[in-house]
C-alpha cells in the first residue's frame, strides 16, 4: 500500500501521482493495491467525494491514453484490465461506495499510442461480455475472461497466440516430450495459446490450472490445437510449472470417436443432422452392423408421428458414408413410432421389441475403398495397431462421453517396445493410479494381445515430461508387481533411449522356487493347486498336523530367536562402540511453570461429575467437562477459545495471553482464555466442537485456531473423528438429545450414589490394570533378552551402515507427530487447558529414541488434498461463526526445518495458498508462521510441536499484533 499526502511531480510520474493528478481533489489520500489484473484504488478523506465525480475524472484520464497510461495499464508483464474505486471516511473500516471501470468498455485502442484519442460516440453501444468476446479467439479478451476468476488470488494473466508450422504433429508438446504414437495423423490445428500466470508467490497447479483449463475448454475455440499454462513468480525468469490443455473442438473429438465406430459419438452426430426433422436416434453396434433406431422428439409440437423415410435415409446415409466407421459394413435403420427409449443400452428382449415393432425398416450398405480389409477396432488392436488400441483404452478410461467432450478427459499415449506395452495416461490433473490401473489391467488382459508379455502403465499431468507414478505387471504371471519409486528409471520410457527388453533377474525365480518348496515342506504352508511343483510324498514333518506341529515349530522358533539374540549381544558388545548421549540445555529463562497437575486433576474430577456421555476421546471428555463446569461456577464464558490439535494445546499459553492482552491491547481490562486443544483434532473435530457440541451461548467472543496443514488433509483417514462418530455422545448429538440432557444436569455424584460408573470411569478402571500388565510384560522380556540393553548401539550401527540411500523404501504406517507420546506425571495440562512442556528438541539425540519418518511415508500426509471433508467442515464452521459474529484467527504454528522435508514443504505451500484464498472470501484471518523458526530447536519439544518456551514467544507475538480484532473483547 502507498500513501500519497502531498504529491511531487517527478518525471515521469509514478502511478499513484498520475492518479492523484487525474482525480485532482484536494484533501484526498490515495491507497493503491494491484491484485492480479485488477487495480484497487482507495480514496480516504474527511469528506470523501461522490462516486460519480471520481469515476468521471478517472475515465477521462484513461481515455486520453497518455504515455503514463501506456506504462501503467498496458504493461507487458502485468496489464491492468479493471480499475476498482473505493471511497470512505477516514478511520472507517468499510467503504461508503465502490465503483469499477473495465478498460475494455472505454473503447480504447489496444495497440496504438495515441495521446489525442477520444471516445467514439458512434460506438457507445451495449458491450459484449468477456466470455462472448473470448470465443472469437482474441487474446486480450481471453485474458480478461480468465482474469475474472483469478484476480482475487493475486494472479495476473497474459495471453499470447503462437502460430504453429503446418508440419507439426498434433501430439507434439512444447515441453520436449517425445510423442509415443508411431504414426500420428496429419496436423489440422495451426495455433497454440499461451496463458502466462504471474504472481508474487508460487500457486499450486491444482489451485489455478484446473479452473483455467475448464474455462478454456468451455470457450470451444476453433483453430487452436492446445493451450500451455505457464505459472511464474514475479521477478523470476523460469516458470514454476507448465500445463498442457488440449483445445481440440468438441465436434472434432466427436468426429474422431465416431470414425472408430463409437455408438454414442455416432448417435450424437446423427442427432445434430436430424434435428431439422425433429428426430433423435439410438445406435447399437452388433457384429459389423449398426442398428439405428430413429424416433420423433418427445413433447416437440412439430415432431412427426413417424420418422419420414426418405429424409431420414438420405441424412443418415450421407453422414455414415462420410464417416465410414471402422469395422462397420452396413447399417439397419428403424423408424420407431414410440417416443421412449431405454435409458441404458437395451437388453436382448428390448432390442427384439424395437426390431419387431418398427413403422419401417431399411438397409444401408457401407462401401469401403476397394482392396481395404475391413477389420474391427478390436482385431486391429490385437494386431498392435497403435491408433486402434489408443482409442479403445481411451474409451475405457472415459466412459462418460459428455465429460470427455467438456474437459478433454484422460488421454492415452502408448507404444510397443519388444514384448512390453507402455501406456502413458495424462490429464489436467494427474489420473489416479487406483482408478486407472485396475481398468486398463482388466481390459488388456481380456484383449490378450499376442506377443505382449508385460505392460507398464504411467500417469502424469498433461505437459509434464516425467510420470508421477508408474506400475508394471507381467501378463504371464498371476500377481502384478508394483513399480515403485525405486524403479523410477522406467520413467525414461518416454524418451528414445528405452531398453528394448526388461531387465532380467535369472537368479530370483530359482531362489523363489527353493524358498517356496522349503516353506511347503513344513506343515504351515501348502503348495498352490496350480503350481507346477507338487511334493511327491509327505515328509515326516508334513505329516505332523495340528498341535504337535505347532508345538514343535514354536520350540524351534524360540530356540532360534534366543541364539540370534545372544550372538547379536556379543557382537554389539565387542564390535560396536557405545552411543554417546548429550544432555539437553535450557537456553531461555522463563517464569516458573504454573502448578502443573491441578488442571489435569480438575479435568478428571469434572469428567467424573458430568453426566455427559463419552465421545470416545478422554481429553475431549475432560476438557468439555472442565469448560462447562468453569462456566457454571463463574457464570462467565471465556472471551477467547484456543482450538486445534495437540499443536494448539502446546503452542499458545492462555495465562500469558491473558496478561499480555490486558497490558497491551485492552487497557488493563481482564480477559478469560481457555485452551481447548485436543490430540489429533482435525477440521472436522473443531467444527463438531464449536458448531454442535457447544451451544451458541457457550461460544467465546474470539476463536484462535492454531494448527497446520495436516489437520486439513482430507486424503488421510480421520481416526479421531471416526472414533467420536462411534461414541454415545455423538449418537445423542445426532438424536438431538445432547443439549436437552445438559438442561437437566444433576448435582455432582455422591460417594454412596448407587448410579453405576459412566463409560469414562470404566475406561480408566480398565486402563490402569492393563498398563500394569503391559509394564510387567515389558520388564520380563527385557530380563530375558541379551541384546535389549544394547539396543541404542544397534540403532546407531544400523544408521551408520545402512543409510537411507541403501535401505529399501517401505510404506510404513508411522507418523512423526508426538500426539501419543506418554507424558510424565509432572507434564499435565493447566487449569486453562494448556500443556507446558520443558523438554527441548535436539536432532542428535531425539532420533535415537524415535523413528525419522519422511513426508513420503507420514500417514498424516497420506493422499494429501485440501479438497473434501476437511475443507467442507472448514467452510461450514466459518459460515456458522460468521452468523454468530465470532471472528476466527487461524495461526499456522511454527515447525522445525528438520520436519519440513521436500514433501511436507510442498504440502505447506499448497496449504498456505489455499488458506490465503479462503481468508480473502470469508471472515477468517490467516497468520502464516509455519516457517519462521526453522533452526530454533530449543523452542520445540519435537520436530513439529512447540514447548513452553516457543509457546511463550508465539503468545507474545499474538498479543502484540494490533491487526487482530482484540477490540471485540471490549464489547459487553
Amino acid at each position: 500500500m502507498w500513501d500519497v499526502q502531498q504529491p511531487v511531480k517527478p518525471n515521469p510520474p509514478s502511478l499513484s501521482q498520475w492518479l492523484y493528478q487525474a482525480i485532482d481533489l484536494p484533501g484526498v489520500r490515495l491507497r493503491l493495491r494491484l491484485r492480479g489484473n485488477n487495480l484497487h484504488v482507495l480514496l480516504e478523506s474527511s469528506r470523501p467525494p461522490t462516486a460519480e465525480a471520481v469515476r468521471q475524472r478517472v475515465e477521462q484520464a484513461l481515455q486520453k491514453q497518455t504515455e503514463s497510461f501506456q506504462v501503467f495499464f498496458r504493461n507487458t508483464d502485468d496489464p491492468v484490465y479493471k480499475v476498482i474505486l473505493y471511497g470512505r471516511h477516514l478511520g472507517q473500516q468499510r467503504p461508503d461506495w465502490i465503483e469499477s471501470i473495465v478498460l475494455a468498455d472505454l473503447n480504447l485502442s489496444l495497440s496504438t499510442v495515441s495521446p489525442t484519442a477520444e471516445l467514439n460516440p458512434a460506438l457507445s453501444t451495449a458491450l459484449l461480455s468477456n466470455e462472448h468476446l473470448a470465443r472469437t479467439g482474441s487474446p486480450e479478451a481471453i485474458a480478461r475472461y480468465l482474469s475474472e476468476s483469478l484476480s482475487h488470488l493475486g494472479v495476473s494473466v497474459k495471453v499470447l497466440v503462437q502460430k504453429l508450422p503446418e508440419t507439426e504433429s498434433p501430439d507434439a508438446t512444447p515441453l520436449d516430450v517425445e510423442p509415443l504414437e508411431a504414426t500420428p495423423p496429419p496436423a489440422t490445428h495451426l495455433k497454440r495459446l499461451w496463458v502466462i500466470c504471474s504472481c508474487h508467490y508460487s500457486p499450486d497447479a491444482s489451485l489455478i490450472a484446473e479452473p483455467i483449463a475448464q474455462q478454456l475448454r468451455d470457450l470451444e475455440l476453433k483453430g487452436f490445437k492446445e493451450a500451455i499454462i505457464r505459472s511464474q513468480v514475479q521477478g523470476e525468469t523460469s516458470p514454476d510449472w507448465m500445463l498442457q490443455v488440449d483445445l481440440t473442438h468438441p465436434t472434432e473429438l466427436l468426429w474422431e470417436w465416431a470414425k472408430w465406430g463409437d455408438e454414442a459419438a455416432i448417435a450424437r452426430l446423427l442427432n445434430q443432422k436430424l434435428a431439422i426433422h425433429h428426430l433423435d436416434t439410438r445406435v447399437i453396434s452388433e457384429a459389423q452392423t449398426l442398428h439405428i433406431f430413429c424416433r420423433p422428439l418427445p413433447d416437440h409440437p412439430a415432431a412427426p408421428l413417424i420418422p419420414p423415410t426418405q429424409a431420414t435415409l438420405h441424412t443418415v446415409g450421407q453422414c455414415l458414408r462420410e464417416l465410414l466407421p471402422q469395422g462397420i459394413t452396413a447399417a439397419a435403420l428403424y423408424g420407431i413410432r414410440t417416443q421412449t427409449f431405454p435409458q441404458t443400452p437395451p437388453s436382448a428382449t428390448e432390442l427384439a421389441q424395437l426390431q419387431t415393432q418398427p413403422a419401417w425398416v431399411n438397409w444401408l450398405p457401407l462401401t469401403h475403398p476397394v482392396g481395404e480389409t475391413v477389420l474391427t477396432r478390436r482385431e486391429l488392436a490385437r494386431r498392435q495397431h497403435v491408433p486402434a488400441l489408443t482409442f479403445l483404452l481411451q474409451r475405457c478410461l472415459n466412459p462418460d462421453i459428455e465429460g470427455f467432450l467438456a474437459t478433454g478427459g484422460i488421454r492415452v499415449k502408448l507404444c510397443f517396445r519388444g514384448s512390453l506395452l507402455h501406456v502413458m495416461t495424462e490429464a489436467v490433473v494427474c489420473p489416479r493410479q487406483t482408478l486407472v490401473v485396475p481398468k486398463l489391467e482388466t481390459y488388456l488382459a481380456h484383449l490378450d494381445i499376442p506377443g505382449v508379455t508385460g505392460m507398464r502403465i504411467y500417469g502424469r499431468r498433461a505437459g509434464q515430461s516425467s510420470p508421477l507414478w508408474s506400475y508394471g505387471a507381467n501378463c504371464e504371471s498371476e500377481t502384478p508387481d508394483i513399480v515403485g519409486e525405486a524403479a523410477t528409471p522406467t520413467v525414461e520410457l518416454v524418451v528414445p533411449s528405452l531398453p528394448t527388453q526388461p531387465v532380467a533377474a535369472p537368479r530370483w525365480p530359482k531362489l523363489r522356487a527353493l524358498l517356496q518348496r522349503a516353506f511347503c515342506l513344513t506343515s504351515i504352508f501348502l503348495p498352490h493347486p496350480d503350481s507346477a511343483w507338487q511334493p511327491s510324498a509327505l515328509s515326516r514333518w508334513h505329516r505332523q498336523v495340528g498341535w504337535p506341529a505347532a508345538i514343535a515349530w514354536s520350540l524351534v522358533g524360540l530356540v532360534g530367536t534366543g541364539l540370534v539374540d545372544w550372538q547379536l549381544s556379543r557382537y554389539l558388545a565387542t564390535r560396536v562402540p557405545a552411543v554417546a548421549t548429550t544432555p539437553l540445555s535450557l537456553e531461555m529463562e522463563l517464569p516458573e511453570t504454573p502448578a502443573k497437575g491441578s488442571g489435569a486433576g480438575a479435568a478428571i474430577l469434572a469428567a467424573a461429575r458430568t453426566p455427559n456421555p463419552t465421545f470416545n476421546n478422554r481429553l475431549l471428555d475432560e476438557k468439555l467437562a472442565l469448560y462447562q463446569e468453569r462456566i457454571r461456577q463463574t457464570g462467565v464464558v471465556p472471551d477467547i477459545l484456543i482450538v486445534g490439535s495437540s499443536r494448539a494445546m502446546r503452542g499458545i499459553d492462555p495465562q500469558l495471553l491473558q496478561a499480555q492482552l490486558a497490558a497491551q491491547q485492552l487497557g488493563g481490562q481482564p480477559v478469560q482464555v481457555f485452551n481447548f486443544g485436543v490430540n489429533g483434532a482435525t477440521a472436522q473435530v473443531v467444527e463438531l466442537l464449536l458448531r454442535r457440541i457447544l451451544t451458541p451461548e457457550q461460544l467465546p467472543k474470539l476463536i484462535l485456531w492454531a494448527d497446520g496443514a495436516r489437520a486439513f488433509n482430507s486424503g488421510r483417514p480421520d481416526r479421531t473423528f471416526e472414533a467420536i462418530q462411534s461414541s454415545a455422545g455423538y449418537a445423542q448429538l445426532e438424536a438431538g438429545a445432547f443439549h436437552q440432557a445438559a438442561l437437566n444436569r444433576r448435582e455432582p455424584l455422591l460417594r454412596d450414589d448407587p448410579t453405576p460408573l459412566n463409560f469414562s470411569q470404566l475406561h480408566h478402571s480398565i486402563q490402569r490394570p492393563y498398563q500394569t500388565l503391559n509394564q510387567a510384560t515389558a520388564q520380563t522380556l527385557q530380563q530375558l533378552s541379551f541384546s535389549y540393553g544394547d539396543r541404542l548401539r544397534l540403532h546407531d550401527w544400523l544408521r551408520s551402515h545402512l543409510g537411507t540411500a541403501t535401505l529399501p523404501k517401505m510404506r510404513l504406517e508411522l507418523s512423526p507427530d508426538a500426539e501419543a507420546l506418554e507424558l510424565s506425571p509432572q507434564e499435565a495440562i493447566t487449569a486453562e487447558g494448556f500443556l507446558p512442556l520443558d523438554r527441548q528438541f535436539d536432532p542428535e539425540t531425539y532420533y535415537l529414541a524415535h523413528p525419522r519418518v519422511s513426508g513420503n511415508y507420514d500417514t498424516d500426509y497420506t493422499s494429501f488434498t485440501l479438497r473434501g471433508k476437511q475443507l467442507r467442515a472448514t467452510h461450514r464452521l466459518l459460515d456458522y461463526l460468521a452468523n454468530q459474529s465470532v471472528p476466527v484467527v487461524l495461526i499456522n504454528l511454527p515447525v522445525t526445518g528438520d520436519y519440513l522435508d521436500e514433501t511436507r514443504q510442498a504440502h505447506e505451500v499448497t496449504f498456505t495458498q489455499k488458506l490465503t484464498a479462503i481468508a480473502t472470501d470469508s471472515n477468517l484471518i490467516f497468520k502464516d508462521w509455519g516457517q519462521v523458526w526453522p533452526n530454533r530447536h530449543g523452542d520445540f519439544s519435537d520436530p513439529s510441536h512447540l514447548n513452553r518456551y516457543g509457546a511463550a514467544i508465539v503468545t507474545q507475538e499474538l498479543a502484540a499484533d494490533a491487526t487482530l480484532p482484540w477490540q471485540i473483547l471490549l464489547a459487553k
